[in-house]
């Protein structure tokens, strides 16, 4: 027989879910704009039956108690966070590298009427005004001063190419930091959840919004724990970064063979950075020494430098001891100084047109990954964002499931008010 109060009961639950409901949506509304936030949505399922006896039946009937109120998690792709993720990693190792060969286009700054081509060009004119009248004073002055602008340029251009060698550097030192602070606060956060169960949304997702900052510096593989905890290891060799409750900081491998590579992400970008301006630093030598060489130089104690244009300040040419030979009484050109000079004039063309190919295959790079990324992150925002709409109308849908749950509950009230006060009369 079913009890009296029954229908308290079925009533109570209903309020209970409806007020669970309506407390879920106000706090999706609230954090529609809050980063990383996922929407939240109430589980529900119709709680167990009670048996009772129905006249003709041999097996009893069961009577619904109402329903009963599950979980309240959030809603989230496992695999679209992975495929961001991965995406993230990947555009954050370009764009270093794009934005580290935009600042070695502004370096060379070709073509340009102040570069090292215009300075070259400008020191070839000089010598033909020098030949067509050797004893003029003005033409070798002339001379002299292009000469020295080749070298002021070439060495401010070689400086300039190291202070960003040091730049990436320090980037290096400020991104690891950065990671191991990551892996700190995903462990301790990985504690609080592990503490307080595995549907501690708010938890979750701010874990998520670290684990996402963490990708784009480096390149990372997440696995979700039966407890709610992210085991979290390097995608390249698969070490373990944090595992449940603890984590392992990295360290800095540019001493390495393939430096920071391994991480892959941003201090993979500036791993590559740095051999890329080291390259170019090599290849601009290579062209200021073929250049100078081709105009006449010498060591500054040789006996030939009172007639060399350059001097250089040591066995091994570097562009810092390049020097411009201002004691020499007359400068004379040596036999094949026109077809050398043009030689070292083809090789800082072809310098500035790889280095132009590069940066545009490296732009071209991160507006797709850019675009893949923003693809992915629309289809995992129409799953786990707030819909504001969605959420309106959810509102009102329950708060007519309240308002008829404490509709029952007055119902069963009036009804055990007739039954108690009234039959006895």
């Amino acid at each position: 027989m079913v009890s009296t109060f029954h229908g308290l009961e079925l009533g109570k639950r209903g309020l209970m879910v409806g007020q669970a409901s309506i407390a879920t949506t106000g706090h999706n509304i609230a954090n529609a704009n809050t980063k990383g936030y996922s929407r939240q949505q109430v589980n529900t399922s119709a709680s167990p039956s009670l048996n009772i006896w129905a006249n003709g039946n041999v097996n009893p009937s069961q009577l619904g108690t109402g329903v009963s109120l599950d979980s309240i998690t959030r809603v989230r792709d496992q695999f679209l966070d992975g495929q961001f993720r991965n995406q993230n990693g990947t555009l954050g190792e370009w764009s270093v590298s794009q934005e580290t060969l935009d600042r070695l286009e502004s370096i060379i700054n070709e073509p340009s009427k102040t570069g090292l081509q215009s300075a070259m060009d400008q020191i070839s004119s000089a010598w033909q005004d020098l030949e067509n009248d050797p004893n003029s004073a003005s033409a070798k002055a002339v001379l002299q001063e292009r000469a020295q602008e080749f070298v002021s340029t070439a060495q401010a251009m070689y400086s300039s190419m190291t202070n960003l060698k040091t730049d990436l550097t320090q980037q290096t030192t400020a991104k690891i930091d950065e990671v191991n602070g990551y892996l700190e606060q995903i462990a301790a956060l990985n504690q609080s959840i592990k503490r307080n169960g595995a549907n501690s949304n708010d938890l979750l997702d701010k874990r998520d919004v670290l684990v996402e900052e963490l990708s784009k510096i480096v390149s990372i593989k997440v696995e979700q724990q039966k407890d709610g905890t992210n085991n979290i290891t390097l995608s390249s060799n698969g070490a373990s970064l944090v595992s449940g409750i603890n984590h392992t900081d990295i360290a800095d491998q540019s001493a390495g063979t393939d430096g920071n590579k391994l991480f892959g992400g941003e201090l993979a970008g500036i791993t590559k950075s740095l051999e890329t301006v080291t390259d170019y630093q090599r290849e601009l030598t290579t062209t200021v020494e073929m250049f100078a060489g081709a105009n006449g130089m010498s060591q500054d104690d040789a006996t030939t430098t009172t007639e060399n244009l350059f001097t250089k300040d040591a066995a091994t040419f570097t562009i810092a001891g390049l020097s411009v030979n201002t004691t020499a009484d007359k400068y004379t050109a040596p036999v094949n100084m026109e077809e050398d000079s043009k030689n070292a004039k083809k090789s800082f063309q072809t310098l500035v047109a790889g280095l132009g190919a590069k940066s545009q295959s490296a732009t071209n790079f991160v507006a797709n990954f850019e675009a893949a990324l923003l693809a992915t992150d629309s289809r995992r925002q129409s799953v786990t964002g707030v819909s504001l709409d969605e959420e309106m109308a959810n509102l009102i849908k329950y708060q007519h499931s309240y308002s008829a749950a404490a509709r029952m509950i007055s119902t069963t009230d009036q009804m055990l008010d007739t039954i108690i006060n009234r039959m006895a009369r």
